[in-house]
C-alpha cells in the first residue's frame, strides 16, 4: 500500500514541473490564427464556408476541414478571454495528457523515486507538442493517452466497453486529422494480440467500428479524402515533419533522453537475462511509435505518450537488488536517485516565474506593426505574404484582404502552390507570374527574405512602409 505522502509528493512534484514548464514560454501558435478565423465564420454564419474565403491562391474549392471542431473551441475560448483562455488551455491539455499517461504507466505501483524522474523526462519529451499555444494536436495527445489507460486497465482485467471507443472516435475524428493514430493503435492490438494467441477479435470489432464511425462529421468521405491528402503531402522544409537532427543537442532534447533510456532499459534487461519476465506486446508497440518518432519529430510526443504509458510494465525500473547490498551502494544509489528528482526541479525553478499567463507573439510569425499599417491604410484586396506570416494576416485583415498563403498548406493548396510562393519569397523563382497572376494589391514580407531588394527595383512596386525587421510593398 503505498502511503499518502508519496504520492502527495509524487502528484505535487510532477504537477509543480508541468506548470513551470508549461508557462515558462507562451508562443502564440502560428496556425491558432487560421483556426481562429474559421471557427469564427462558422460561428457567425452557421455553416462551413463554401471553398475557401481566406485565400486567393485556394487549389481546392471543397474543404473538408478536418479541424472545424478545434476552430470553434478555440474561438469560443479566445471570446471568453482572448490569449489568457489559450494559455491557460495549453496548461490544462499538458496536464490532462501527463495524468493520464502516469495513471496507464503505475497501473496500481507504488510511485518510486526512479518512477518520479522517468515520468518528469516524459514530460520533457511532451513538451514540443505543447509548448505553443495552443495546437490541435493536443487533442490526440489527449484521446491516445485515454487509449492507452483503458488498454491498461484491460490489461488488468478491468473491461472497457467498446461504446467508449466509438464514442472518443467520433469527438476525435472531428477535432484532429490525429484521429488515424487511434485506428492504428487499435490495428496494432488487434494484430499482436491474434499473434500471441490472445483474444484479438475484440480489438478487430473496435478498429472496425471506430473506422465506420468517423464518416459522422459534416463532410462524410471527404474528411478521408482531406485526412488521406494531409498524410502523403510533400513537407518540403518544414523542420517538425524531418527527422529529429542528432547534431543539435539541445533540439527535442526530452525525446533524445528518453530514446537513449529505453535502450539503455532494454540492454539491461538482456544483460540480466529476464526474457521470460518482459512484456513482449509491451515492447512491441513501444517499438512501432519509436519507428514513427524515428521518421518525423513531429511524432516523438506521440512516443512519449506510448513509453510512459508502457515502459514501466516493460521494463522494472527499478534499481537490481545486487545494487543496493552494502552501505556504499545504498548510499551511490540514493545519491543518484536524488540528483535525478533535484536536478529537474533546480532547472523549473530557474525558469520561473518566466511568461506565465500572458501569450507572447513572436517576431517571426508575427508582423504585428506591418499588418497594424495595413489597417490603418485600410488597404483592401489580395495580400501576397510568406508561409509564417499568412496565418496571422488573414485573422488580422479578415474581410478586408485575402493572403496568398498560410498554414493550411496540407487542407486549402496543392504542394506545388507552397512551393511557388516559398521559392517567390526565397528570391527562387515565381517572380513574374505572382505579381501579374493574379496581381495583390500589397506585399508584405521580412526584410531578410531573399526577394526583398530585388522587390526594391522592381518596376510597379514601391515601397511604402518598413521597420527593422518587415516591410510592406504597394503598387505605384
Amino acid at each position: 500500500m503505498t502511503k499518502p505522502w508519496i504520492k502527495f509528493f509524487f502528484w505535487s512534484y510532477l504537477l509543480f514541473l508541468v506548470w513551470a514548464a508549461a508557462t515558462v514560454t507562451n508562443p502564440a501558435d502560428p496556425d491558432l490564427w487560421h483556426r481562429l478565423a474559421v471557427g469564427e465564420y462558422i460561428w457567425q454564419n452557421k455553416h462551413f464556408p463554401a471553398g475557401d474565403v481566406f485565400s486567393y491562391l485556394n487549389d481546392y474549392q471543397r474543404v473538408a476541414d478536418h479541424e472545424w471542431g478545434c476552430a470553434l473551441i478555440f474561438y469560443a475560448l479566445w471570446r471568453w478571454d482572448g490569449g489568457t483562455a489559450m494559455v491557460v488551455t495549453k496548461l490544462l491539455t499538458l496536464t490532462l495528457t501527463l495524468v493520464l499517461v502516469v495513471w496507464a504507466g503505475l497501473r496500481g505501483r507504488k510511485p518510486t523515486l526512479l518512477l518520479t524522474a522517468f515520468y518528469a523526462l516524459v514530460l520533457l519529451a511532451l513538451l514540443p507538442s505543447f509548448q505553443s499555444t495552443v495546437r490541435c494536436m493536443v487533442f490526440t495527445h489527449i484521446f491516445f493517452a485515454l487509449w492507452l489507460y483503458w488498454f491498461q486497465r484491460e490489461r488488468q482485467g478491468s473491461p472497457v466497453a467498446t461504446y467508449l471507443y466509438v464514442t472518443t472516435m467520433i469527438v476525435w475524428a472531428n477535432l484532429h486529422g490525429g484521429f488515424v493514430t487511434g485506428l492504428i493503435w487499435l490495428l496494432a492490438v488487434a494484430l499482436v494480440e491474434w499473434g500471441f494467441g490472445r483474444p484479438w477479435k475484440i480489438w478487430a470489432v473496435r478498429f472496425g467500428l471506430c473506422a465506420l464511425v468517423t464518416l459522422l462529421n459534416p463532410f462524410g468521405w471527404q474528411l478521408w479524402i482531406s485526412t488521406w491528402r494531409a498524410l502523403v503531402t510533400t513537407r518540403r522544409g518544414f523542420g517538425e515533419w524531418a527527422p529529429v537532427s542528432w547534431s543539435e543537442p539541445s533540439s527535442y532534447l526530452g525525446y533524445k533522453l528518453l530514446l537513449l533510456c529505453v535502450f539503455a532499459a532494454l540492454a539491461i534487461q538482456i544483460y540480466r537475462k529476464r526474457w521470460k519476465q518482459i512484456d513482449k506486446a509491451g515492447l512491441i508497440f513501444i517499438g512501432v511509435f519509436m519507428v514513427f518518432a524515428l521518421m518525423s519529430a513531429r511524432h516523438t510526443s506521440l512516443f512519449a505518450v506510448a513509453a510512459g504509458a508502457l515502459a514501466p510494465g516493460v521494463f522494472p525500473l527499478s534499481w537490481p537488488h545486487a545494487l543496493t547490498l552494502g552501505p556504499v551502494r545504498r548510499l551511490c544509489v540514493m545519491a543518484v536517485n536524488s540528483a535525478l528528482i533535484v536536478v529537474p526541479l533546480f532547472a523549473a525553478l530557474m525558469v520561473m516565474p518566466g511568461a506565465g499567463l500572458r501569450l507572447e507573439y513572436p517576431h517571426e510569425a508575427h508582423p504585428v506593426d506591418a499588418v497594424a499599417f495595413l489597417k490603418s491604410e485600410n488597404i483592401r484586396g489580395n495580400l501576397l505574404v510568406p508561409f509564417n506570416y499568412g496565418s496571422y494576416a488573414l485573422w488580422e485583415l479578415r474581410g478586408k484582404m485575402r493572403v496568398s498563403m498560410d498554414g493550411r498548406y496540407d487542407l486549402v493548396y496543392r504542394p506545388e502552390t507552397y512551393r511557388r510562393v516559398d521559392d517567390f519569397f526565397a528570391g527562387k523563382g515565381g517572380r513574374p507570374s505572382l505579381l501579374t497572376s493574379p496581381r495583390p494589391d500589397a506585399i508584405l514580407l521580412p526584410r531578410s527574405a531573399g526577394i526583398y531588394y530585388d522587390l526594391l527595383n522592381e518596376p510597379g512596386w514601391v515601397e511604402a512602409w518598413h521597420d527593422p525587421w518587415d516591410a510592406v510593398f504597394l503598387p505605384r
